[in-house]
């Protein structure tokens, strides 16, 4: 990674995972509840993303996956009743079913990429780049479902503590395993 895009990171990624951990972490024991410190602690990036926008007028991209994931986690956590494997798998509720839809659109002959195509204006494809858009689409789908398998498995299996310092290291490892694929690939497609 590029010293220059570390450095804009950072202070992102401070405040939308480690922070929200570290608040996890010291309200567990005082409210004596795991569901009630994750939902304090999520609604950090929440707050820190609007406080962003609302003096800068700019987005944070990390804080705008974790508003999302924020807000999917807490319809979810409504019908389930506070079921704290939801706060958990805040991210997986978001990647898995995105994941499966892609994977579908692929197997089906109508990858979902296809339609970013379109809407960019380019013209239409031609075969190979069509099959290329297919497997794109397909490889996109299996990282996402991928990510949010692994995280199931951690959060089922890991205590809440452990789950939340390994979990998103662990995802983002699997998102930056399916990103070099995909690159891989890419560059295999354009060599061709």
């Amino acid at each position: 990674m590029k010293p220059e895009l570390l450095r804009r990171l950072l202070p992102s990624l401070v405040l939308n995972v480690a922070l929200p951990l570290v608040v996890y972490l010291l309200l567990k024991p005082v409210v004596g509840s795991e569901v009630v410190a994750l939902a304090i602690s999520a609604a950090i990036p929440l707050l820190v993303t609007v406080g962003e926008f609302a003096v800068r007028r700019r987005l944070d991209p990390v804080g705008v996956v974790a508003i999302a994931g924020f807000v999917v986690m807490l319809v979810v956590l409504g019908l389930t009743g506070g079921n704290e494997l939801v706060l958990k798998l805040q991210e997986a509720v978001l990647t898995g079913p995105v994941g499966l839809v892609l994977i579908g659109s692929a197997v089906i002959g109508k990858p979902l990429l296809l339609l970013v195509h379109r809407f960019t204006g380019r013209p239409a494809p031609e075969p190979a780049q069509r099959r290329g858009i297919t497997v794109m689409t397909a490889m996109i789908g299996g990282m996402l479902t991928l990510h949010a398998a692994v995280l199931l498995v951690l959060a089922i299996s890991l205590p809440t503590a452990t789950f939340l310092a390994v979990g998103k290291p662990v995802g983002y490892a699997v998102i930056g395993a399916g990103l070099l694929a995909m690159f891989v690939y890419r560059n295999r497609l354009r060599a061709a």
